[in-house]
């Protein structure tokens, strides 16, 4: 089973891109997953030849999309990261482009911005960043957001929307974060329908706070509410072969130390996958 990569959002501000690579390298770990800050740190050219001298592949390359600004100069901007992350994602040789529709505060105080209407919006950006992908030879995979994330991040909430989006853009994928689909009571059979249509799987274990008002965290993958080792047996089992990526962020390590939680991440996914 091909080993575990691990998502850069797990270093905090001003941790330098190699250093996170070593820890990774040193841990076992067999790619990362680089999010938008990582590429900025050096040339594409140079960060190739540090992934290379330590043979981590790219699992994904985080994040695109955002298509909902009301803001049109952030509207903008957002086509100028999401034309580079393509380049990015070919240049390193990506297995996928995360790519995030964008929440309901991006819209701004537009009266008309209602949640269909948005999700509409969505739909209707979606063809044009396919197709600049593909022309790269690169494999956009949205991400179904856990409904708490509605504001911020995502209106693509659930696997039965995310079944019609797939069903109607073939050369569409999806990376499936257990953090956002642990609980969705279709989990099982979009797994065993859309095997071959999920570019990357993430991995996290899922803290529920006593507080009600309070939205799920992250947390290592033998602790919380989520049964994680049954996730990945499920994956297996649907001859799924694409990297499993620990995704755990920053505000998550509560004072931990980066290279001891990725240590851990990659003897829970031992654990996990039954090594």
């Amino acid at each position: 089973m091909p080993g575990l990569s691990i998502n850069h959002y797990i270093t905090p501000d001003g941790y330098p891109l190699e250093c996170f690579l070593d820890d990774c390298a040193k841990a076992g770990a067999s790619g990362v997953g680089l999010t938008e800050r990582a590429l900025g740190e050096m040339p594409l050219a140079q960060i190739k030849q540090e992934l290379e001298s330590r043979r981590l592949a790219v699992s994904s390359v985080n994040s695109a999309g955002f298509f909902l600004w009301g803001d049109a100069e952030k509207a903008q901007r957002q086509e100028e990261i999401n034309r580079s992350l393509i380049e990015a994602a070919n240049f390193l040789g990506a297995s996928a482009l995360t790519t995030i529709g964008g929440g309901l505060k991006d819209a701004g105080n537009d009266p008309a911005a209602n949640i269909r209407a948005l999700r509409a919006k969505v739909l209707s950006r979606l063809p044009s960043l396919i197709h600049a992908a593909s022309a790269k030879g690169v494999k956009l995979g949205v991400e179904p957001m856990h409904p708490s994330r509605i504001s911020n991040k995502g209106l693509l909430n659930t696997l039965h929307q995310t079944s019609e989006m797939l069903a109607k853009f073939d050369e569409l994928t999806v990376i499936l974060d257990a953090f956002h689909a642990w609980w969705d009571p279709s989990l099982d059979n979009f797994i065993s329908e859309h095997t071959s249509r999920i570019s990357c799987v993430q991995l996290t274990g899922v803290q529920l706070s006593d507080n009600p008002a309070m939205a799920p965290s992250r947390c290592a993958m033998r602790e919380g509410c989520a049964d994680m080792k049954e996730f990945v047996s499920m994956l297996r089992t649907s001859g799924y072969a694409g990297p499993f990526e620990f995704e755990l962020f920053a505000h998550d390590l509560a004072g931990r130390n980066v290279s001891d939680v990725i240590r851990q991440a990659v003897d829970d996914y031992a654990y996990l996958s039954g090594d």
